[in-house]
């Protein structure tokens, strides 16, 4: 009976983690767009690399825990580049790959210096990314309590590797922007379940918002934003987010922002997560911090989920560079 106990909780985790890859780059946007939208790379005049660190459901035991390593910026005139990298533990499953872009932005106002490259209050851009995940099972992990015990046939492999593609808009017109885009263009599985595993389901993001430059220097603004994720099943997922943010001086400024995330599944509506978090920036280190409190009934089987960030911008920031 153990034995079966932990094969079926070792494959729960497995399913969970085969289509957890685009929720778990999903919540880390926060701290950069272009986790949920390829038309994001090199939409700023700058580059930008970004390290972070996300523990999900800290106390239980093997919870979830994702690093990911990100690039994005202009490399060219209107052609921007992107790319990260992320390892993923989670339970019996390991989980790594990457994501490589390609962006053109069309300008659709003149230009005004920020820096060596020019920036526009109106920008159209699109985008498109080929992505890798590679799928691992610990099955010695698994089956660590009973050594005798055989692999479940319902493993046809313990590893695997999959190929997909997104594509994405994104517009922007002085402080208002939007962007759509889509992921898992590609329906392919990882071929660890066999003709019994699902492919990843195509899953679409919209987001948008609007900056509102506050006080007399209009060093200060508030920024709302909502962001809404349905796939084909129809799940549907709502975050709703308020940020402020001061450039203090020249060099350095902060924001803080509080997110609110909802689920509207048919048999799942319920609220559940609220997430304070900040940021700091000193010339182009960028430093920040993420707490997510479950309101659901995980809220009493953890402590909450933590996400650290560590970035560095080549140039001038004004606002949050998305």
């Amino acid at each position: 009976m153990k034995k079966y106990v932990l094969t079926l909780l070792g494959a729960t985790m497995s399913i969970l983690a085969l289509h957890a890859q685009d929720e778990l780059i999903y919540s880390q946007y926060h701290f950069n767009y272009y986790l949920v939208n390829p038309a994001l790379a090199g939409a700023e005049p700058c580059h930008h690399l970004m390290l972070s660190n996300r523990m999900q459901w800290v106390g239980m035991k093997d919870f979830p825990m994702t690093q990911l390593l990100t690039y994005k910026g202009r490399v060219w005139k209107n052609i921007g580049i992107g790319a990260y990298l992320y390892n993923d533990r989670n339970g019996y499953s390991n989980k790594a790959g990457g994501q490589a872009t390609f962006a053109y932005h069309i300008p659709l106002s003149s230009g005004r210096q920020y820096s060596k490259k020019a920036s526009y209050d109106r920008q159209l851009s699109f985008g498109v990314s080929l992505k890798v995940n590679y799928f691992y099972i610990n099955t010695k992990k698994l089956y660590d309590a009973d050594p005798t015990a055989q692999v479940d046939p319902a493993f046809a492999n313990t590893d695997g590797i999959g190929v997909n593609a997104n594509f994405g808009v994104y517009y922007k017109d002085n402080g208002g922007f939007v962007g759509l885009s889509l992921t898992n263009l590609i329906p392919t599985t990882s071929d660890i379940y066999g003709d019994k595993e699902l492919p990843a389901p195509l899953t679409g993001f919209l987001f948008g918002g609007y900056t509102f430059d506050i006080g007399a220097r209009r060093d200060k603004y508030i920024e709302p934003m909502v962001m809404l994720k349905m796939n084909k099943y129809l799940e549907v997922g709502m975050d709703v987010n308020l940020k402020y943010g001061h450039e203090v001086t020249r060099d350095w400024g902060y924001w803080v922002q509080l997110a609110y995330r909802h689920s509207w599944n048919t048999n799942n509506i319920q609220a559940m997560q609220l997430m304070p978090m900040c940021s700091f920036h000193w010339k182009g280190l960028n430093v920040g911090y993420c707490f997510g409190l479950d309101l659901n009934n995980l809220v009493t089987q953890n402590g909450g989920t933590h996400e650290i960030m560590i970035g560095y911008s080549f140039c001038p920031i004004k606002h949050f560079c998305r």
